[in-house]
């Protein structure tokens, strides 16, 4: 393969079913910061999101005879990525959270303590659905696809999450007083 060239995803992905090591080395270079970030984001572990990266790649690979490369590949692997999460998740004891090292990629601190927030507060598959939807700007159709969920169920979750985050940015000190009761009026001492 001449490496002058940029091919695209479905010709790498056609070259890779084939067993060509080097088409499926540059969909891991093409790919491999945007899976790792994804499963940071539901592992919360540097670590963790490393090693499950390289098995998803690993799996990727294992499995790509099962690809169709008419379709999009990153989707499919965001799927094999939260696969790997969630059985890691069975056998792991969960760590206390790091901060995130894709920190740079936000585009503010606001925006990085938001991401940090729902991490904490939301469910992961919550928390997977807006990370695919708002920060990798897939469709809903392909999220819910990955999450294995309608897609208005999708909308739904997306909608709750929102909810909640909003509510919890707000907080409790922005929650309303009652009203002062009033000044007793009409008695004279």
């Amino acid at each position: 393969m001449n490496t002058s060239e940029c091919p695209d995803d479905s010709m790498l992905a056609r070259l890779a079913r084939e067993g060509s090591s080097a088409a499926f080395g540059m969909l891991v270079r093409r790919y491999h910061v945007r899976v790792f970030a994804f499963l940071l984001a539901l592992t919360k572990q540097r670590q963790d999101a490393e090693d499950l990266t390289q098995e998803t790649f690993l799996r990727a690979w294992d499995k790509f005879h099962r690809y169709d490369p008419a379709q999009p590949l990153l989707p499919w692997l965001f799927t094999l990525a939260r696969r790997q999460s969630i059985a890691a998740l069975r056998r792991l004891k969960p760590l206390p959270p790091e901060l995130p090292e894709v920190a740079a990629a936000e585009p503010t601190h606001a925006a990085l303590r938001l991401w940090e927030l729902a991490r904490c507060e939301l469910a992961a598959e919550t928390y997977s659905a807006l990370w695919l939807h708002y920060r990798e700007e897939l469709p809903l159709k392909e999220v819910a696809a990955i999450l294995g969920k309608r897609e208005g169920a999708v909308k739904v979750m997306l909608h709750r999450a929102r909810k909640a985050l909003s509510e919890r940015c707000r907080g409790p000190a922005n929650f309303s007083q009652p009203p002062p009761l009033p000044e007793p009026q009409g008695f004279l001492p």
